[in-house]
Formats: C-alpha cells, sequence, structure tokens
C-alpha cells in the first residue's frame, strides 16, 4: 500500500445558485406526483360531484418541502463529505452525504480530460472536470463506451485542469 502524501486535495465549493434555481423546480415538478396522485385517491374516497383539490394541495405542499430538503442536503451538506485527493499516478475521491462512494482512478487508464465552467459555477469561480477513461465492453451488444468521472464544483478549475492533464496526458 502506498503511503506518498497527496499532491494536492482538493474538497469542491457550494455554489448557492444552483439550489436556488434547480432546487424549485425540480421539487415542483416531482412533486406533482405525489399531489396529483392524492387529489385522484381522495376523490375516489370522497365520490362527491365537486372535486375536492385540498388533499391533494396539501399533498403537494409537503412533498415540495421534503424535496427541497432532500435538495439541500444534495447542494449544501454533500460538498462538505467530498475530498478529491491528487496523486502522481492516481485520483481517489470519497463522495457523498447518505450514500458514501469511494473510487480510485489510475492515470494510465485516462485518455482526455476535460473542463467545463457553468454561468452559475462562475459566480463561485467553480467547475468541473471529467476523467475520460479507456473503452470498456459494455453488455449490450458488444459496443464498446468510455467510463466518464466527474469532478463538480472543484475551485480554481483552471489550475486542477492543468495538473491532472499533466499527469494523465504526458507530453
Amino acid at each position: 500500500m502506498n503511503n506518498d502524501p497527496p499532491i494536492q486535495e482538493i474538497r469542491p465549493v457550494v455554489v448557492p445558485a444552483q439550489y436556488y434555481l434547480f432546487g424549485p423546480l425540480a421539487a415542483a415538478f416531482l412533486s406533482l406526483f405525489p399531489g396529483m396522485f392524492a387529489f385522484v385517491i381522495s376523490n375516489m374516497i370522497i365520490q362527491s360531484f365537486d372535486p375536492v383539490i385540498y388533499f391533494g394541495l396539501i399533498v403537494y405542499v409537503l412533498s415540495f418541502v421534503a424535496i427541497m430538503f432532500l435538495m439541500y442536503l444534495k447542494c449544501f451538506m454533500e460538498p462538505r463529505k467530498t475530498v478529491y485527493r491528487i496523486f502522481e499516478n492516481k485520483l481517489e475521491y470519497y463522495e457523498g452525504f447518505l450514500k458514501r462512494q469511494q473510487r480510485t482512478v489510475v492515470f494510465d487508464q485516462v485518455i482526455d480530460v476535460q473542463l467545463s465552467e457553468g454561468i452559475l459555477q462562475q459566480t463561485k469561480q467553480a467547475g468541473s472536470i471529467a476523467l475520460i477513461t479507456q473503452q470498456l465492453v459494455s453488455s449490450g451488444e458488444g459496443k464498446l463506451s468510455n467510463r466518464r468521472i466527474v469532478l463538480s464544483n472543484v475551485p480554481k478549475p483552471q489550475e486542477t485542469y492543468e495538473l491532472l492533464r499533466s499527469l494523465a496526458i504526458p507530453g
């Protein structure tokens, strides 16, 4: 086992604009399903000639609040639990709030490094870096596919991109 210290240890930044923009949109859309279900079931039980929307609205609001809370955990708490460690020959990352995940990517397998900085990420000087690995055989019809590992909301993305690119693609 290699106990060398990492070249760089990165913790992603929190981008609140992602939560405030996408949170209500996702919650409003996803809450339609339980709200509509409660509306239909409550009207079937009551069997009134006039539709009763109260139960549907109550369930809609409750599910909206629950989804917004889960999105809050995803956007604000998960980055605190995420660490990207860059070594000379590999990248190790630990992420997840509710479900912890640990992975190692060996730079010998990386064929491309991509940097993207979204408009909302730019508000916090952050970006996403994707490592594309060699082709793997997929289960469907023998087609080949590349595996893509994304490091999200990385601070100072240009510097990290240059470091990863120099380590993964020498020359």
